[in-house]
């Protein structure tokens, strides 16, 4: 999807934000483009999305691989998010060619996991184009921390068990992405018929996976505990957020009654970026959910845009 402003372009054309959509399912009509933006449907993300048009932004908004068109949509695979965040802005200069090459990459939760990658591989990539910064709302990460609390044995933990179902789906696209490795060993047939569901479910609203998945015992869905080296030394190669790789400014903005994404996760992650040398900083919002952080960070977003792309 591509969105240009109302009226003529500056000097070196319109400045582009592109974004990455959160978590909206596995199989190829799940996706904003499919749904006039909603994702899940409940979250209207077109809100956010006007709001950096009306600023005098255009916004190129990926489907990620596998979503939208034929194909395997392999969730929270990192380097794939990468290259699809950074590759529907070279799609959306040939659409539009007065887009100017100056592009912000941002996204929500999955997104934001995805832009994180993007801007990590950007330098490289794609140095045709000139990244100037990362905005990631409540951004996917620290996941493998998380999942690899979990096992047989451990019991419901609120703050964790919450993770589930994007567990359940990112144990769906690493056993695509690692067809060498036993990952469905992992799972009970519990597991296994969850991580069926998530690939082949079309209604996309996810409710149906969380019913089978979150508030049960992780143990319901496992066989082995995923803090086993070869599970884990898989997971993290495929969706850890790389900590160094950044030339630019990156702002995480995060809500404390997050229960998707927890604080505790993105406190990590910006204390992570900064040891490796990233100039990122932390923004929280003590009445923001999960959800909410779109709406109710709107305008330090526009400031960081303002900031690093005019």
């Amino acid at each position: 999807m591509i969105y240009l402003p109302e009226g003529q372009p500056p000097a070196g054309g319109w400045p582009v934000v592109s974004w990455g959509h959160g978590t909206s399912g596995m199989t190829e009509g799940c996706t904003p483009s499919r749904s006039n933006g909603v994702i899940d449907g409940t979250l209207d993300q077109t809100p956010h999305l006007s709001r950096l048009l009306g600023a005098g932004y255009a916004v190129a908004a990926s489907d990620y691989i596998g979503l939208g068109a034929p194909g395997y949509h392999e969730y929270l695979a990192g380097r794939a998010e990468g290259h699809a965040m950074i590759d529907i802005v070279r799609a959306a200069r040939i659409l539009a060619p007065d887009l100017s090459t100056s592009y912000v990459a941002s996204g929500h939760s999955q997104g934001g996991h995805a832009a994180l990658f993007a801007a990590s591989m950007a330098r490289d990539y794609a140095p045709e184009l000139n990244l100037r910064g990362v905005l990631a709302l409540a951004p996917a990460s620290n996941v493998e921390l998380l999942l690899g609390l979990m096992g047989p044995h451990t019991p419901v933990i609120p703050l964790v068990n919450a993770i589930m179902v994007n567990g359940v789906l990112a144990i769906a696209g690493l056993a695509h992405a690692r067809p060498d490795l036993p990952i469905t060993d992992f799972l009970t047939d519990q597991g296994r018929a969850a991580v069926l569901l998530a690939e082949t479910s079309p209604e996309c609203d996810l409710a149906s996976l969380t019913r089978m998945v979150r508030g049960r015992p992780p143990g319901q869905l496992l066989a082995k505990s995923l803090s086993d080296p070869i599970f884990e030394t898989a997971l993290r190669d495929y969706l850890t957020v790389p900590a160094a790789g950044y030339d630019v400014p990156i702002r995480i903005v995060q809500g404390v009654l997050d229960d998707i994404m927890p604080l505790p996760a993105a406190s990590l992650l910006q204390q992570q970026l900064a040891k490796a040398g990233a100039s990122a900083d932390l923004r929280t919002y003590a009445t923001a959910t999960h959800n909410s952080i779109m709406s109710i960070s709107g305008a330090d977003g526009l400031d960081f845009l303002h900031q690093t792309l005019g």
